[in-house]
């Protein structure tokens, strides 16, 4: 279903009132509902649309920009349009992309540049200003039942992570190809075909041939690939659903390495027989590629018949969550066959590293560290959706480590030592560390008390002492994934692993803007050594990353 726009919190005329710093107000903490309510608004008021491009410079900065991060550029990606005409999306999700790009230019100036990905479905529906398609969390097709009914396309709105390798920039969606996007203009250039050509994208012609490609198992890429810094490779994966009538489904993952010239280094596929629907991340490791299937079913013929969006179809079953360790083709396992373990039931979110604990052996422990909610049964996803995700009905989100013994095929699966009661987003380290084992891991920090509210700070892991540093804003103002950026020639190693900065955009609700902090990577607990602030807000975002190449234009 789609929501009427005149319903929604940003067109209300009611503002929330400033809380006292350090309230934590969302969950069962008592602090009453008029201060829950205050906050509330202002997280919606987070979710508003940004449908300007913007260019311009930077000039309102407190603090100093470090010297280190001239002729460099951050890269952020999220939904940012919502409405079309007088209607919006029924879950946040399925907005627009809209790549935003903060520049370091060498002489000490930023600037910030951003514009939607302009796939051939934002096209067709700013064309008509209406929405036209089905979407994966919400949205049917406008029409009614016979629109939807056997329409199976749905719509790639390029919203979800934003990553630079070698000269191209990707605009991803997991269910849906990559958008190629030009670093300098931000100008949507095409469809990235993983074969290294440019395409340009084709909406169906019909539903029958979009049944047929459905049924030939049309191809997505993951919106998280991850970099081996040690082989100086982006490990990727483009997944596909085998259906055969009265089998279940088995999807179909293709995994490929390039190197920085987009040379592929290696290609395998591998099977999951019986799995509802693709990871949304992975891991990687010298040896392996580590994957964790959630418990799902998928209900196929509320899809099929136009009736639910995919994600309403599917609902959580009590059963354990499989691990999958696949031998990476190059790797010292290369050869053996993979191995499928299994955890109590959780549901894996997002992976922030993984490593071996190899004691002379190729077949040593895997260490995984990973975002995720608890055990629970029935749908899930739909509670993200309406105006904001609303944290009166969302698990809270933990800091999970998995230990995998190849040997003894066993696993050990807990919240991670000193973060028990710390519900979190997004965790990351710095990426020098990828595949090597990680001392500290960095992510959004909501609080310590084990309810679910809204990312309000930043939290650093120290995974040998177990001590947590920690930041927070005032709770009317909403952090998003951090990014690391390693220290130019510093190195990862030892206790230099966090020689580097933090860098995080967060909303203000107060001030009604958005602003890029600089933390140290060492001491976060100390504040933003700099804070840089854009001239208007910024929709709550998702994804991003960084390059050591100057993209200003």
């Amino acid at each position: 279903m789609l929501l009427p726009v005149t319903t929604h919190p940003s067109r209300l005329s009611v503002k929330a009132q400033p809380l006292p710093p350090n309230s934590v107000v969302w969950g069962k903490q008592g602090e009453g509902e008029a201060l829950k309510r205050s906050q509330q608004l202002a997280w919606a008021s987070a979710f508003r649309s940004q449908l300007q491009a913007f260019d311009y410079e930077i000039t309102e900065i407190e603090g100093v920009l470090p010297e280190e991060l001239k002729g460099s550029t951050l890269f952020r990606n999220g939904p940012s349009r919502f409405e079309r005409g007088d209607q919006r999306v029924a879950h946040y999700l399925d907005g627009d992309g809209y790549i935003a790009k903060i520049a370091f230019a060498p002489d000490g100036r930023v600037t910030f540049s951003s514009r939607f990905v302009k796939t051939a479905e934002y096209a067709w529906e700013d064309a008509a200003n209406a929405f036209g398609f089905r979407t994966t969390f919400g949205n049917a097709k406008p029409g009614g039942f016979l629109a939807s009914l056997l329409d199976l396309h749905l719509k790639n709105p390029a919203n979800t992570h934003v990553v630079p390798w070698g000269s191209r920039l990707l605009a991803l969606y997991e269910a849906g190809m990559p958008y190629r996007i030009d670093p300098y203009t931000l100008e949507t250039l095409g469809v990235e075909d993983l074969l290294g050509q440019l395409v340009e994208p084709v909406l169906p012609p019909s539903r029958w041939e979009m049944m047929m490609r459905r049924s030939r198992g049309q191809q997505a890429m993951t919106a998280h690939p991850h970099v081996d810094p040690v082989r100086d490779r982006l490990v990727t994966w483009s997944w596909g659903m085998a259906a055969k009538l009265g089998e279940p489904n088995t999807l179909i993952i293709e995994l490929i390495e390039y190197n920085a010239a987009w040379e592929e280094m290696s290609r395998r596929q591998y099977s999951m027989p019986g799995a509802a629907v693709n990871p949304h991340d992975f891991a990687l490791t010298p040896n392996y590629y580590v994957f964790f299937e959630n418990a799902l079913s998928f209900d196929v013929m509320p899809f099929l018949l136009g009736q639910k969006s995919p994600a309403d179809c599917l609902k959580l079953l009590p059963k354990p969550t499989k691990v999958h360790l696949i031998p990476r083709p190059d790797g010292a396992m290369a050869g053996v066959g993979p191995l499928v373990l299994e955890t109590d039931q959780w549901f894996s979110i997002h992976q922030a590293c993984a490593y071996e604990q190899l004691d002379g052996q190729p077949d040593g422990q895997v260490v995984v560290y990973s975002s995720g909610w608890p055990a629970s049964e029935g749908g899930f996803l739909t509670s993200w959706g309406g105006y904001a995700p609303n944290f009166d009905a969302i698990a809270p989100t933990f800091l999970w480590q998995t230990t995998l013994n190849p040997r003894k095929k066993s696993v050990v699966h807990r919240i991670a030592p000193g973060t028990e009661n710390c519900c979190i987003a997004h965790p990351h380290v710095n990426p020098n560390r990828e595949t090597l084992a990680v001392r500290y891991l960095y992510m959004p920090y909501c609080n310590n008390i084990g309810e679910s509210s809204p990312p309000v700070g930043y939290l650093r892991l120290d995974t040998q002492t177990q001590q947590r540093q920690v930041w927070t804003m005032h709770p009317q103002s909403f952090a998003e994934e951090p990014v690391f950026v390693p220290r130019a020639g510093g190195r990862a190693d030892g206790e230099n692993e966090d020689d580097g900065w933090l860098l995080g955009v967060t909303y203000d609700y107060l001030q009604d803007r958005s602003s890029l902090m600089l933390f140290d990577a060492a001491d976060i607990e100390a504040g933003p050594i700099c804070r840089l602030w854009f001239t208007h807000h910024l929709a709550h975002g998702l994804h991003g990353s960084w390059s050591p190449v100057y993209y200003g234009s």
